[in-house]
């Protein structure tokens, strides 16, 4: 009688952990839908208060908003750039803004060849990640960059940058270049909705055939 209530008992054990492990793949469906919903934006802070020259940006800092204020001090171009949403290539027009700290930080203007003021400015825009792999090879070092990366810099300027880069969305004064999307930053979990679905559909029905086992060997004797 013992070892048939033990037995039932372990039964019963794998039969609520797979039922559980079948509610957290739901639980992992439902977070999959909810990707294509952006992340609120928080309040806009100046960049200084936020990171570090030469610091690598936290993830928690992806993606704010963010101010600035110094003076362009180089102009570049960065070809074969593109946003998340639109996939067109465009070559975008990328400045060194060196800030009141003395630290530079790579600004993504807009497309165009519309010269920036030559006086201070005040930019807000969304602080992106640098960029790993290059979209141009091959790039003129004196006027392209290969990516959004403050690295690829190093040699160019004699100050400190920040890392990642600024997606421009107004600068005060305005010189009405077209400006890049800034993309509020997007939660992203891995796998496939009908993925989930399906796992979620295997682990109730093992529960269902641990719950059944003793049926099948009742009949079996």
């Amino acid at each position: 009688m013992a070892r048939k209530l033990g037995f039932a008992l372990l039964l019963v054990i794998f039969a609520a952990t797979f039922v559980r492990l079948g509610i957290w793949q739901l639980d992992r469906a439902h977070l999959v839908q909810e990707i294509s919903k952006p992340v609120a934006d928080k309040v806009e802070v100046g960049i200084e208060t936020l990171i570090k020259p030469r610091i690598s940006i936290p993830d928690e800092a992806k993606g704010r908003l963010v101010s600035a204020t110094g003076r362009y001090e180089k102009i570049l171009q960065a070809p074969n750039q593109s946003t998340e949403n639109d996939g067109v290539q465009e070559k975008w027009q990328v400045g060194i803004l060196k800030l009141n700290n003395g630290a530079g930080l790579l600004v993504v203007r807009g497309v165009g060849d519309v010269e920036p003021p030559s006086e201070l400015i005040e930019v807000h825009g969304r602080l992106m990640p640098s960029q790993i792999e290059d979209r141009a090879v091959g790039a003129n070092l004196i006027s392209e960059l290969s990516r959004l990366d403050s690295t690829v810099l190093l040699s160019r300027v004699n100050f400190d940058l920040y890392d990642g880069y600024l997606i421009a969305i107004t600068e005060k004064p305005d010189s009405l270049i077209e400006r890049v999307p800034a993309p509020q930053r997007v939660v992203k979990a891995a796998g496939f909705y009908w993925q989930h679905i399906s796992y979620v559909v295997i682990w109730w029905l093992m529960a269902l055939l641990a719950l059944c086992l003793p049926l099948f060997k009742r009949r079996s004797e």
